[in-house]
């Protein structure tokens, strides 16, 4: 099986030195943009309750836990943010040891393929030029994806965002504003494979 790692590694190379198979690589091996992603796939009106209510399980689970979660898409999808200072340390990509138990609960979801997918999106506050945030953010991607596949996960189960500081959540006027901009966003969807048990239920 390609690691996570290998797979984000291998895109960015193809992306950076063959151009002309650009497009046919975004095609085939890159993710839509996280706004697709988090509508995909379609739920039915006759699935909606049901999801709502696995979902809603889910979610009662993880705050029972301590984590910081939001319901979204009518309660069908699961955010989850953990401040990146508690990852990592400041501008180091590798993962702190004590990432290992806040990232752990979020490997049962990567296990079975086609019923969950998790979307990790990590933001910057506005330190630093921008080319340094993106980078930053795509390394730490990486050691993100390092950790899942090393948890037993399924590459494409697991969708990395490095949005570094597109989507600021207030003004970088202070420390503790920054600290609330630098962020890791864990988004767990429904796949196809639950959607389609939920309609299969009687």
């Amino acid at each position: 099986m390609r690691s996570l790692s290998t797979f984000f590694n291998l895109l960015v190379l193809l992306l950076l030195t063959a151009a002309p198979l650009k497009a046919q690589v975004k095609a085939e091996i890159e993710p839509a943009d996280i706004d697709t992603e988090l509508n995909t796939p379609a739920v039915t009106n006759k699935q909606a309750g049901a999801l709502r209510r696995v979902m809603t399980a889910k979610a009662q689970s993880l705050i029972d836990e301590g984590y910081n979660v939001e319901l979204m898409r009518d309660d069908q999808v699961i955010a989850v943010t953990i401040q990146l200072d508690k990852l990592f340390r400041p501008n180091e990509v590798g993962l702190l040891g004590t990432a290992v138990g806040l990232l752990q609960p979020f490997t049962d979801f990567t296990r079975h393929y086609g019923k969950y997918k998790l979307l990790l999106a990590i933001h910057s506050d506005d330190t630093g030029s921008q080319g340094y945030r993106t980078w930053l953010c795509e390394q730490r991607i990486v050691s993100l994806y390092d950790f899942f596949d090393s948890h037993g996960s399924t590459p494409a189960m697991v969708y990395g965002y490095p949005l570094g500081h597109e989507q600021p959540l207030v003004d970088d006027n202070s420390r503790a504003n920054r600290a609330l901009n630098r962020r890791l966003e864990i988004f767990i969807v429904p796949g196809p494979e639950l959607i389609s048990n939920l309609k299969n239920r009687k």
